[in-house]
């Protein structure tokens, strides 16, 4: 996370760019306060926060207790909440248990669990063994709060095209 580059959105080398309002900055901030009320641990790399525009240094919210409940919150950017689970499918449940469904990234060593977890995830996008790494010619969309439809790739290009 110390990696990352807080700048302007257009850039191609930034990885972070502005919170979109002082009221979402707000909020932000109370969900990292709450988090941590309920028990998380935070961490924040040392980063220097660009003057002009609403910021949050990038953040990960860590739950040592696994009986703390997870509550997925999808405006809870630039940060990153980690959540506990036993089985691949309770870590499923919890992946698709929220009100958004823009990406989702799984970690193995075996495809065949990568392609078998990936299929169950309600997820616009799901990556393996990466994440945020995009294809231009491959369709993007959320499900649920986090989008309708697709754009991008051949389905993308679908609701425009007449047959």
């Amino acid at each position: 996370m110390a990696q990352l580059r807080l700048g302007d959105p257009l850039d191609k080398n930034t990885d972070i760019g502005a919170i979109n309002s002082a009221a979402q900055l707000a909020r932000i901030r109370e969900l990292s306060l709450a988090g941590e009320a309920e028990g998380a641990q935070r961490w924040s790399p040392p980063c220097e926060l660009p003057e002009r525009g609403f910021w949050f240094a990038p953040t990960y919210l860590h739950r040592s207790d696994p009986g703390t409940p997870d509550r997925p919150r999808g405006d809870l950017r630039p940060g990153a909440v980690h959540p506990h689970f036993r089985t691949p499918a309770e870590a499923v449940e919890k992946a698709n248990n929220t009100p958004y469904g823009l990406s989702a990234g799984v970690w193995s060593e075996k495809g065949s669990r990568i392609l078998a977890i990936a299929d169950q995830l309600r997820a616009g996008v799901v990556w393996a063994n990466t994440f945020n790494k995009f294809d231009p010619t491959s369709p993007f969309g959320g499900y649920k709060e986090s989008g309708y439809g697709r754009e991008g790739g051949r389905h993308g290009l679908e609701a425009y095209l007449a047959h």
